[in-house]
C-alpha cells in the first residue's frame, strides 16, 4: 500500500513538471510573439546578416572566454566541500552538461542534475555547491542592475534606491550570516568564506566580458559609449532572473527595445542583439554540452544526508 501511495506521488509529481514546463513553453511563445508581432523579421535577419565575420568570431572567443570564467566558479563552488578532491575534467564536462538542460525547464532549474555527473559527498553538498554557484551569478546581474538603477531614475526616492543597492551588492555577506545561523549549513561556512571572494571577482569579470559584448554588437547599429551599454544592458538582463520563460527568451528582447530605445535604437536593432548574443553565447556552448552530455553517463553519488 505504502509503495502504491508512493509511486503515485512520484506520478503525480512527474505530470505537475510537465504541465508546468508546457505552460512555461508556452508563455515563452506568447512572450515571443508579442515581441515580435509589431517588428519587421526582414528587418531583424538582414541586422544579423550584416554582422562581419571578425566581429561574429570576436564575440563567439570572448563567449568562451566568459564560459572558462563560469567552469572555474562552478569549480570554486565545488571547493567549498573541504577534503572532497574532484577532477577538472570531470568538473569541466558536468560544466557543459549543464548548459544545454538550462533549456529544459523556464529559469535554468534543470542544470542542477550536472551534479549527478560528479562524485562528491552527499546530496546536500551538491545542493549547497549548486546554489552558492547561482547565487553569485544572480548578485553580479542584480548588482549591476541596481547601480544602474540608482543612476537612471533620479526621480525616484533617493533612500529606497540607497537601500537597493546595499542590499542586492551585500548578497554575498548576507548568505554568510544565514549560513552561519544553520546547523546544516554552517561547515560549509570556512569554504565559503574562502571561495567567496574568488566567485565575487569571476563574476564581476564575466559581467564586464559581456557588456564589451554588447557594446561591440550595439555600436555596430548606433554609437553608444560604454557606460550607456552598462546603463542599458544591466536592466536588460534582470529578465534573465525572471524564471517564466526559457531562458529568458521574450523577456529580454522585450527589456531591450524599452531600455535602447532611449539611446536611438529601433526595436528591430535591440532584438537583433538580444539575440545574436544568446546563439553565439548560449545556444553554440548548448550544442557542445549536448554532445558531452550524450556521451558522459552520470556518476554514483554516494547519498548521504549530511
Amino acid at each position: 500500500m505504502l509503495k502504491e501511495l508512493s509511486l503515485n506521488k512520484k506520478e503525480k509529481s512527474v505530470v505537475r513538471k510537465r504541465i508546468g514546463f508546457a505552460l512555461k513553453l508556452l508563455l515563452t511563445a506568447l512572450m515571443l510573439w508579442f515581441v515580435f508581432r509589431r517588428l519587421d523579421p526582414a528587418t531583424i535577419r538582414d541586422s544579423v546578416a550584416s554582422l562581419p565575420l571578425p566581429l561574429m568570431l570576436g564575440i563567439i572567443l570572448i563567449s568562451a572566454l566568459r564560459h572558462y570564467i563560469q567552469y572555474l566558479n562552478w569549480f570554486c563552488a565545488l571547493k567549498m566541500n573541504l577534503g572532497v578532491k574532484f577532477k577538472r575534467k570531470e568538473v569541466m564536462a558536468s560544466y557543459l552538461i549543464a548548459q544545454p538542460l538550462r533549456f529544459a525547464i523556464p529559469g535554468g532549474s534543470a542544470s542542477f542534475a550536472k551534479i549527478f555527473y560528479l562524485e562528491n559527498s552527499s546530496v546536500f553538498a551538491s545542493f549547497i555547491a549548486t546554489s552558492t554557484e547561482r547565487l553569485f551569478l544572480t548578485w553580479a546581474t542584480w548588482s549591476f542592475a541596481s547601480i544602474a538603477y540608482l543612476c537612471l531614475f533620479t526621480t525616484h526616492v533617493l533612500l529606497f534606491r540607497l537601500g537597493l543597492v546595499v542590499l542586492l551588492v551585500f548578497i554575498p555577506l548576507w548568505a554568510a550570516f544565514i549560513m552561519s545561523s544553520v546547523p546544516k549549513t554552517k561547515k560549509y561556512l570556512p569554504g565559503y568564506l574562502s571561495q567567496a571572494p574568488k566567485m565575487m571577482l569571476l563574476q564581476i569579470a564575466n559581467t564586464l566580458f559581456m557588456y564589451l559584448q554588447y557594446f561591440l554588437l550595439l555600436n555596430r547599429f548606433v554609437k553608444i559609449d560604454a557606460i550607456e551599454t552598462w546603463l542599458s544592458m544591466s536592466l536588460t538582463n534582470i529578465s534573465n532572473s525572471i524564471p517564466i520563460t526559457i531562458s529568458g527568451l521574450g523577456l529580454r528582447e522585450g527589456f531591450a527595445m524599452h531600455f535602447l530605445a532611449d539611446y536611438g535604437f529601433n526595436a528591430e536593432q535591440a532584438v537583433a542583439v538580444t539575440l545574436s548574443l544568446f546563439v553565439f553565447h548560449d545556444v553554440i556552448i548548448a550544442l557542445v554540452g549536448a554532445g558531452v552530455l550524450l556521451t558522459s553517463p552520470a556518476k554514483q553519488k554516494r547519498i548521504k544526508q549530511s
